[in-house]
């Protein structure tokens, strides 16, 4: 077998919180938000993942009040690392006023990365008529972009804005772009990052395909699939959903505000070396909770496949490094894993957020599994336990035999489906989809 891959000594992990759509102080959405944060905020050691992502949608209308109720319950967990953009929602009326004073408020209470401002031809506000009907001969305007590039755990974090430069106009739309410079910067970041070796991870509201303009939707998921982009995580669908082209894992998580898809939570994911990893946590589940962060499930496995890049090179004795990540309240008692259903092999903790084994590989294995069991267990029911499954690679590409470029780059198209293990339901029950009036 190939040699181990090399792994950092610790994965980016990040938590997903989905759309807000926050209204009313007293509504259910409101309360579910308070209450994710505090189980977030009960996660120890706080060092076990690297910031919470809120992928716009925060506000229903984009109104101050609304952004007041989100500010308070911010601010009750000020330790918090926080990560945000907006969406559609948050420019209902064609202004992001509101939001702008909110993330200025939150940017000088904690640590954020500061907003990029570029000269873009926009329409006037409105009830403002434009000079001319055909937007060409738009005025050109400075536009603030919430959109930033952060090196985080050897992995490039780049948090894109498709609202702001959109027109969000009566009669334009509710549209989501890029435009001219922040498509050149994110551009450049990817560039920059490919050459270095620096594994990619975008964050925006939507798919590239959602893009108003056709050549912006090839543009960028074209360019995320030829640079190999490992993960765009995305809100807007309403439902969880993991798609893989070969190259990039698209994940979208669950609205907290308007929702189909079951219990409230938000998604947990990882880069891990060569490995992305996914998986939905429910809010009313106990602690503790397991993401498998090496190797690869098969289903969003980087193509070609080799035992390299799947985290599936043995080590001696016909072994493989099973590694996970274990999210609770309090160190479990244990954390084991097994291969099949073969006996079960301890794994030690040997970071802040990672638990690791030498797991022995059976011919005949397909899955692994890993277990951890929180302090409170009884001994019985499925209460303070916690279970990934995965289902490695086991039959190896040619290095030649690559993904082919996708007719629509970008789009859900290459959906995995259901993956119950996983919180992905399948069915994509969700306004921006099947019409919702929401």
């Amino acid at each position: 077998m190939d040699k181990a891959p090399s792994h950092p000594p610790e994965p980016l992990v990040f938590l997903h919180v989905g759309d807000l759509h926050l209204t009313t102080d007293e509504a259910r959405n409101a309360e579910d938000f308070r209450a994710i944060l505090k189980q977030i905020d009960g996660i120890g050691p706080r060092t076990a993942f690297d910031f919470v992502y809120l992928p716009g949608d925060l506000a229903e209308d984009g109104a101050a009040a609304q952004y007041a109720i989100l500010a308070e319950a911010l601010a009750a967990h000020p330790d918090l690392p926080i990560r945000l953009i907006p969406g559609d929602h948050d420019r209902q009326f064609g202004r992001m006023d509101d939001f702008r004073a909110f993330h200025d408020g939150l940017a000088a209470a904690r640590t954020l990365p500061p907003a990029i401002d570029w000269i873009l031809d926009r329409p006037p506000v409105a009830p403002a008529a434009p000079p001319d009907p055909d937007p060409e001969v738009w005025p050109a305007a400075e536009i603030r972009h919430f959109c930033a590039c952060e090196d985080i755990r050897g992995v490039r974090c780049l948090f894109v804005d498709v609202v702001s430069p959109g027109y969000g106009q009566k009669g334009i739309g509710l549209d989501f772009r890029l435009g001219r410079d922040q498509t050149q910067w994110l551009n450049a970041r990817i560039r920059e990052a490919v050459d270095e070796k620096i594994p990619v991870a975008v964050f925006m509201h939507a798919y590239p395909d959602d893009l108003r303009e056709p050549d912006e939707r090839l543009d960028i998921g074209g360019l995320f699939f030829e640079a190999g982009v490992r993960l765009v995580e995305m809100g807007h669908t309403h439902y969880n959903e993991l798609a893989h082209d070969g190259h990039t894992l698209y994940a979208a998580a669950r609205s907290v505000g308007q929702n189909e898809d079951g219990s409230v939570g938000y998604a947990v994911a990882a880069l891990d070396g060569p490995v992305t990893s996914w998986r939905f946590k429910a809010l009313d589940r106990a602690w503790p909770f397991v993401l498998i962060t090496s190797p690869a499930d098969r289903r969003v496995a980087t193509r070609p496949a080799t035992e390299a890049n799947t985290g599936m090179a043995g080590v001696e004795g016909g072994r493989v490094t099973v590694r996970a990540v274990v999210l609770s309240d309090e160190a479990p008692a244990y954390v084991h894993c097994r291969a099949g259903t073969g006996a079960w092999h301890t794994m030690t903790r040997v970071t802040d957020r990672v638990y690791e084994a030498a797991l022995p590989w059976p011919r005949a294995a397909r899955t692994i599994q890993v277990e951890a069991v929180h302090p409170a267990w009884s001994g019985h029911g499925p209460d303070f336990v916690d279970t990934d499954v995965i289902e490695p690679v086991l039959a190896f590409d040619a290095p030649e035999c690559g993904p082919l470029i996708p007719e629509k780059p970008g789009s859900d198209e290459p959906n995995v489906g259901a993956w119950i293990q996983k919180g992905v339901r399948g069915d994509q029950l969700g306004p921006n989809r099947y019409g919702r009036k929401w």
